[in-house]
Formats: C-alpha cells, structure tokens, sequence
C-alpha cells in the first residue's frame, strides 16, 4: 500500500499550514499586548475627576433660604451666618463621588476653623437620603459641620441641584458667588475662596455683587 501522495499543485502543505497558524498567532498576541499598552497609557495619563463649573442661575443673586434642624438637633440657618463665606455642599451616603471629595472637606474645614472668625464655614445638606444613612456616614467620617437633612427636597430644589455632589459658595452678603458639581479637591477650594475674597465672581468671571 502507497502514502498519501503530494498534495495537488496550488494547496499548501501540512507545514505550511503550520507556519501560519504560528504567524497568525504571533499576530493576535501582538495585538492584545497593543491594545494592553494603550489602556494602561490612557488610565495613567487621564486625569482625576474633580468638580467644574455649573452653569447657575443663582450666581451673583441672594442665596435661597436654608434653614432646618441639623442632624445633631441643633437648629441651622444660612442667614445666620452673613459676613462669612459659607460653602454649602449637597451630598447623599450612597454617592461616590461623595466619598472621594470627603477627605477634601475635611481638611478645609479643619483648617478654617483655626482662623476663628476670619475663616470660611461650611454646611452640608443630605440629598434624597434617609436620616439613618446620612447620620451613619457623618459619623464614618467625622463631619464636624452642621448637616441638614432635606426632607421632600425642598431645599435642593431651590438651589437647583439634580445630583450630588454640588457645592455653592455664599459671599458674607448672602450671594452665590460660584457653583461647582463633582466632587471638589482641597485645591479648589482653596482657589474658590481665594477668588472671591479678591472680588471676583468665580462663575462667570465677573466682578461679584460684594464689590
């Protein structure tokens, strides 16, 4: 009995057909590894998310009123606190966003609250949240700030806000001097209060109505 014989004129031979699959896999690795390197260069190069700057209308009017009973059951209300910048910052406990800007306010917070009188205060208002979440996350992470809750989001309505987190800056004379959405860094707030105390409208880059 006779082999196999050579394959007809025009078809490749078993090795060759190996010599491609080898080809064509070397190819497809080639490939993944790209499109690997790519991913890790675009996740090590994007930069991290922060708050911009909203569009508002409330910017360069008076406040809405914010009044309420804290979750500590003190009795809080932004017109109490005129000749001061107040930052008012919208946050619920199930946000990411929420928790990614906490350390943020911490810190500032914290340091102006050495400069007595002279610093910036801060309010946080829970936004479509329960008490008992709201309460569990101020106590996570030590939030030494009033924090009103906003039962039936009568207060995030007048302020427009539609997700969280949202902060609005407030002059000492009660108007809206800025609106960021996303979580803000230390860094911003920072240049926020810095901006304002020079006179200058954040959002909007006009003069503010304190001038």
């Amino acid at each position: 009995m006779t082999g196999p014989g050579p394959p007809p004129p025009g078809e490749p031979t078993p090795a060759l057909h190996r010599r491609r699959r080898r080809h064509l896999t070397r190819w497809v690795a080639g490939g993944v590894l790209v499109v690997l390197v790519a991913v890790a260069i675009v996740a090590a190069t994007r930069p991290s998310v922060q708050a911009t700057e909203a569009e508002s209308p409330l910017v360069g009017l008076p406040a809405p009123a914010l009044d309420g009973t804290t979750l500590s059951g003190s009795g809080f209300s932004l017109a109490r606190d005129r000749g001061h910048y107040v930052y008012v910052n919208f946050f619920a406990s199930w946000c990411a966003p929420c928790q990614e800007e906490e350390p943020a306010l911490e810190d500032f917070a914290f340091r102006q609250s050495r400069d007595g009188n002279d610093g910036a205060r801060m309010v946080s208002v829970v936004f479509n949240d329960t008490v008992s979440d709201a309460r569990r996350f101020v106590t996570d992470w030590g939030i030494r700030w009033p924090v009103v809750p906003d039962s039936g989001g009568a207060i995030a309505n007048r302020y427009g806000v539609g997700s969280p987190p949202m902060t609005f800056l407030v002059s000492p004379s009660g108007t809206v001097v800025g609106t960021w959405l996303g979580p803000v860094t230390l860094t911003q707030l920072d240049q926020m209060l810095s901006a304002a105390r020079r006179g200058e409208l954040v959002s909007g880059g006009t003069k503010s109505a304190d001038d």
